[in-house]
């Protein structure tokens, strides 16, 4: 019988984070700000109108730095649980461009470091 090699931490946990972060207060309070009306958000970047499932709750600052990478659990951690104004509602186009443009800047710097 095979055995499974064993998750590292980092691995096990950052989806659990992840998951956690979607109740964090800050969170909920800045799409509250982007609210324009019932069931209604502004996008940060187009500035256009979109329903609740058209949005993102964006972290203005990545959680994973797109010079350094990933650096420790601690980071992650605090980069992760920012304050309110570290948060922006932007819509799925813009959300995808903005997340597509990070991993291109992360992957090329980490060619750089190597």
């Amino acid at each position: 019988m095979k055995t499974k090699k064993p998750q590292s931490l980092k691995t096990w946990l950052i989806p659990k984070l992840r998951r956690l972060s979607f109740m964090w207060p800050p969170r909920n309070e800045a799409k509250k700000i982007a609210r324009v009306e019932r069931g209604k958000y502004k996008c940060a970047k187009c500035n256009n109108i979109f329903g609740p499932n058209e949005v993102v709750v964006d972290h203005i600052n990545p959680v994973v730095s797109v010079e350094e990478g990933f650096t420790n659990l601690g980071d992650y951690v605090e980069s992760l649980f920012c304050q309110t104004d570290g948060f922006q509602i932007l819509c799925i186009a813009d959300h995808d461009t903005k997340t597509l443009a990070e991993d291109i800047l992360r992957e090329k710097n980490k060619k750089v470091k190597k």
